[in-house]
């Protein structure tokens, strides 16, 4: 019979790269590609406008998800001059995130959008249809202005999932997504992984590690990202 530190050894062993790491795994990940973004990766300045509530300025701007997904993508494209832009507000439904990003479209003309949304409508318990129809009517403006979209799911909460119909959000936004032909950067489901996984719970974290805990969940959503961005970049 085998030992059990060898076979602890054997299952980490045999364990996907994931399984003790933030990695996303692929399944995790949506397929869908996005034609725009190959050519914008090659330069010479690739610009990202994030929009959200409060999650986007969750945490110090130099360990956000916005600014670490930016340092990212300089290290992975050399001599890339990234230039990312975040909004955020708290309370912000997916229409009041519209109109914070609003006034830099003429400007700084984004090649990527990431919208973040649908935690708000859950909350409050916003009409469905009145998210749909704003991310339907969103994305047909960034793209009108040259830029690619990807939507930002809510993140994984226990204290939502018993307090609120967050699946019927969920759902409503993987369908517009997909009917709009844009990736899904499935928040939910990667911060589920990740407490299952036992690698990182923003909820379970002790008092004096939720800093830390926080800093290393932007991290590890701008890992995510990235490797949404490079799926999605793909030819």
């Amino acid at each position: 019979m085998m030992p059990r530190w060898a076979l602890l050894l054997l299952m980490l062993w045999a364990a996907p790269a994931w399984a003790n790491s933030c990695d996303v795994p692929p399944d995790l990940l949506d397929p869908t590609t996005q034609p725009r973004l190959p050519r914008a990766l090659r330069g010479p300045e690739f610009r990202v406008l994030v929009g959200g509530s409060a999650s986007v300025e969750a945490a110090p701007p130099e360990s956000a998800y916005p600014q670490r997904l930016a340092a990212l993508l300089r290290e992975r494209y050399p001599g890339l001059d990234v230039r990312v832009e975040a909004r955020g507000r708290r309370g912000a439904n997916a229409l009041e995130i519209l109109a914070l990003l609003a006034p830099l479209l003429p400007d700084f003309r984004p090649h990527l959008v990431l919208w973040q949304t649908g935690t708000v409508e859950a909350v409050r318990g916003l009409p469905i249809e009145a998210m749909t129809d704003t991310l339907t009517t969103g994305i047909a403006r960034l793209r009108a202005g040259g830029a690619e979209v990807m939507v930002m799911d809510p993140q994984f909460s226990r204290f939502l999932r018993a307090n609120a119909d967050i699946d019927a959000y969920r759902d409503a936004m993987r369908l517009t997504a997909a009917t709009e032909a844009v990736p899904l950067l499935r928040r939910w489901d990667w911060m589920r992984q990740w407490a299952e996984d036992g690698v990182l719970d923003m909820e379970r974290a002790p008092r004096e590690a939720r800093a830390a805990t926080l800093a290393r969940l932007h991290d590890c959503l701008a890992r995510g990202i990235m490797a949404q961005i490079q799926l999605s970049a793909r030819r």
